[in-house]
């Protein structure tokens, strides 16, 4: 579609079409996983629970922002994702013991909101879970010295403090990663002063072990995620070699001997740093090495993104696009039409993540939804908006018949005002309709090809 005319009328046509921009659809490409569900395969990264407590005191007094929360799971929910990453927390109130969960922060949104909206919870159990107020419980005491088991206090806490979590939630959560990152970790580096940044794999595959035989069997629906690994972007193959000693870990391997198979559901991936192409040959990589040893779990990339620093705000609202936004599309529909297609071991994709966060002046543009500016992240509505480019991208994905790009039936009532085009199924109305018409109508424009969005 051509525009000539004044700056604003360029804008509204390029939010009418802008969905045509890359390739919309990968029909058929879901049904070849055997999956009952397609959207199934459409992760997202959202923003914790535990984050939101008491943060719109006004309407919500020393509780979560039920309103923000809802907004992002309602968008999450038409972005066409199923699955919900979140992170779980321990308060840091207490000067003795390991802390505690206050599960009041996060029960009406894994037991209640989340399901309203079609949402599987995949919990992310860090670092965080076990509060470090009281030194003695700081996470550089996983690498204690262990005892005759193979377990320290730090990782006896752990266990037991994922135990209570799973016996609280049961099958609300569908799944739960155990620990973020584990063979390169911030927190680690920064409480060892960069002396290590990865657990001892010896610890790690005894904690796993022993979570996966105590859950396991209480709780078969749930699914138990291993790994987290982080892309090593050194040339090193550190995350391989981490994991090659995990699995060959006496703990893990004695649960292999007996059971024939590794104590954990699957394989969890950060692939960070590198190319769409490169993201599946470091997953290749990694299936590889599970095959040579014998695990047929399947891997769940539970980050991956790019970030995409947003246009100056205008006062109507409506923005182009800017490049890194452009290249943030452009890469997230290339990782999900390529792990979708070539990696039928791959289970989920979680991108990283929904909204940009931050606060201040200082915001990481990861998301898919922009912030305008930190008064608005915490307002009465919250809703993070505009959305990018690479939002509609994702949903013409996972969830096609909710795209923009997706025809649409006959409007029952048409007349001044409105305008259908059966030759591509799309309407034209208000000032769209207007502007199409002033300013040269088919001849200049041709046929809409999305809806408003």
């Amino acid at each position: 579609m051509k525009a000539r005319a004044t700056a604003r009328g360029v804008r509204l046509c390029v939010i009418l079409i802008l969905a045509a921009m890359l390739p919309l659809s990968i029909t058929g490409t879901a049904a070849a996983r055997s999956q009952s569900d397609p959207q199934d395969f459409f992760g997202i990264v959202g923003r914790d629970p535990w984050y939101e407590y008491n943060t719109n005191p006004a309407q919500w007094p020393n509780q979560v922002n039920k309103t923000f929360l809802d907004n992002m799971n309602a968008g999450i929910q038409q972005l066409g994702a199923r699955w919900e990453r979140i992170e779980l927390h321990a308060e840091y109130d207490q000067t003795t013991g390991p802390g505690y969960i206050d599960y009041s922060k996060t029960d009406w949104f894994i037991q209640q909101d989340a399901p309203s909206h079609g949402l599987k919870i995949l919990a992310v159990l860090g670092t965080g879970i076990v509060a470090d107020t009281d030194k003695t419980y700081e996470f550089d005491h996983i690498n204690d010295p262990t005892d005759a088991s193979g377990e320290n206090l730090y990782s006896r806490t752990y266990v037991q403090r994922v135990h209570e979590i799973v016996s609280h939630y049961g099958d609300a959560v569908g799944a739960y990663e155990i620990l973020n990152e584990p063979n390169a970790n911030l927190l680690l580096s920064q409480e060892t002063s960069g002396a290590t940044a990865a657990v001892n794999p010896n610890v790690y595959g005894r904690i796993v072990t022993d979570i996966y035989t105590a859950e396991k069997p209480a709780h078969p629906n749930v699914q138990f995620i291993a790994g987290s690994l982080l892309y090593d972007d050194h040339g090193t193959n550190q995350h391989l070699t981490w994991w090659t000693q995990v699995m060959e870990s006496p703990a893990v391997q004695q649960y292999y001997q007996q059971h024939q198979h590794y104590p954990w559901d699957g394989v969890s991936f950060h692939p960070y740093n590198l190319p769409a192409s490169g993201v599946l040959t470091q997953t290749d990589a990694l299936h590889n090495l599970q095959l040579a040893h014998g695990d047929q779990t399947p891997i769940w990339i539970t980050e991956i993104g790019l970030p995409a620093a947003p246009p100056a705000w205008t006062s109507y609202g409506i923005m182009d696009p800017t490049p890194t936004e452009q290249a943030q599309a452009t890469f997230l529909y290339d990782i999900y039409t390529e792990l979708l297609n070539q990696a039928p071991y791959v289970d989920h994709v979680f991108w990283f993540k929904y909204e940009d966060f931050g606060s201040g002046d200082t915001y990481a543009n990861w998301g898919l939804v922009r912030l305008r500016d930190s008064s608005l992240r915490y307002g009465p509505d919250a809703t993070p908006w505009p959305r990018k480019l690479a939002y509609s991208v994702y949903q013409s994905l996972a969830r096609p018949g909710n795209s923009p790009a997706a025809p649409v039936p006959p409007p029952a009532n048409q007349g001044p005002g409105l305008l259908y085009f059966p030759q591509t199924g799309h309407t034209l109305s208000g000032p769209f309709l207007t502007y199409w018409e002033q300013h040269g109508g088919l001849a200049m424009f041709g046929y809409p090809k999305t809806e408003v969005f």
